[in-house]
């Protein structure tokens, strides 16, 4: 067992490095006690609750989530041991990491699933999962020699007629039906929406109306419907029906300097009190792109859960703000966060800040595109397959 305790360290950092973030809290870590027994350890906050004693609802979604989690460190296991890209004594590791554990060593952690052992006997909950007993280091031990003898004798054996096929990559937790990820591991989204005066700006305004409007002179009719903010409106509540139900939206408001206003995540259950608040916005001054992307980003996580900005916008800051950096430094404090900006007449004011977090632009030139870009501003985040 202390070999297992020395390479536990090795072992989790391939998981953490070849993963997404989640799968190495699948695993406790490992600790010799002063008298000898080894207690185990997790990451996650919360209440640790056996497998075996969950309701049977609980149960099944914690067993299901187990298997998926499981599945994917098999291939992880297949893919590294088929390349030699990780030291054999991790890779031993990582194999027996991957068979199905008995249920009796299996805590549940805010609704987590997380292994102390891999062995016929239970563990006993300690903080927050604790120590199975010294038996476990003969168990493990034995299961490493029988595995590295079977290594051994596989090097001596003709080589396979067929070729073993690399293992897929795991798909990324956005593109996992709600079904088969936890109300934790779902992304978060936040809508900004830009509403400032040009929003109120005609769709169907003519350059001839656009450039005398821009010149202070007087347009007659240039706030006509298709409005600009209203086409947004549309759009956004047509592409939240779209958006899984696991997922909670909060809105930002860009009405002008010092104006920016945030709700709470509404819930899926919230999403008619979301497009009622929707519709209550309207254009009033000033474009504060900055102050909304710092708003929109505390809204968020973006560490641990991925998350997503749509910002829709016409046009650049004029509140004196830097967009540009407020980007940069949200990506760098939260890497598991984007910003996908729906660009109305593609004046490019969002590039840069799409660009800092990985994000992309969707330029809206005419009526017709805005549900088709807003649609694509979200459809990663919309798995495929799903009831």
């Amino acid at each position: 067992m202390q070999n297992y305790i020395n390479l536990y360290p090795a072992f989790i950092s391939l998981v953490d490095q070849h993963l997404p973030a989640g799968y190495k809290n699948l695993f406790a870590r490992p600790h010799l006690a002063s008298d000898g027994a080894i207690e185990w350890y997790s990451d996650i906050n919360g209440q640790p609750v056996s497998l075996t004693a969950l309701p049977p609802t609980e149960k099944e979604q914690a067993r299901a989530l187990l298997q998926q989690k499981l599945i994917v460190i098999e291939q992880l296991y297949l893919k590294l041991s088929i390349n030699n890209s990780a030291p054999a004594d991790v890779l031993q590791v990582l194999s027996l990491a991957s068979r199905q554990p008995d249920e009796r060593g299996v805590w549940v952690v805010d609704g987590q699933p997380v292994i102390t052992a891999w062995s016929e006997s239970p563990a006993v909950p300690a903080t927050p999962v604790a120590p199975p007993g010294r038996r476990w280091w003969w168990l493990l031990l034995l299961a490493l020699l029988v595995l590295l003898a079977f290594l051994l004798l596989r090097g001596c054996m003709p080589t396979a007629e067929q070729p073993v096929q690399p293992a897929p990559a795991p798909l990324p937790v956005k593109q996992v039906c709600p079904i088969n990820r936890t109300k934790q591991q779902a992304p978060e989204m936040v809508l900004i929406f830009d509403a400032s005066g040009s929003m109120s700006i005609s769709m169907d305004i003519t350059p001839d109306e656009l450039r005398r409007l821009m010149q202070d002179k007087p347009v007659k009719n240039f706030d006509r419907e298709p409005r600009r903010i209203s086409l947004a409106h549309r759009s956004a509540k047509q592409v939240i029906d779209e958006v899984p139900k696991d997922i909670d939206i909060s809105l930002v408001s860009a009405a002008t300097c010092q104006q920016v206003d945030v709700t709470p995540a509404f819930s899926f259950d919230q999403r008619n009190d979301l497009k009622h608040a929707i519709d209550k916005i309207q254009p009033v001054g000033k474009t504060a792109l900055a102050e909304a992307l710092e708003k929109a980003g505390k809204q968020v996580d973006g560490v641990d859960r991925d998350a997503i900005i749509v910002l829709i916008t016409d046009g650049e800051e004029t509140c004196g703000g830097d967009p540009c950096e407020v980007a940069r430094q949200l990506k760098q404090s939260k890497p598991r966060l984007q910003v996908n900006v729906v660009d109305i007449m593609n004046t490019g004011a969002g590039n840069c800040i799409a660009s800092q977090t990985g994000g992309s632009v969707y330029a809206v030139n005419n009526t017709h595109e805005f549900n088709e870009m807003m649609n694509k501003a979200i459809k990663e985040y919309i798995p495929e397959g799903c009831d």
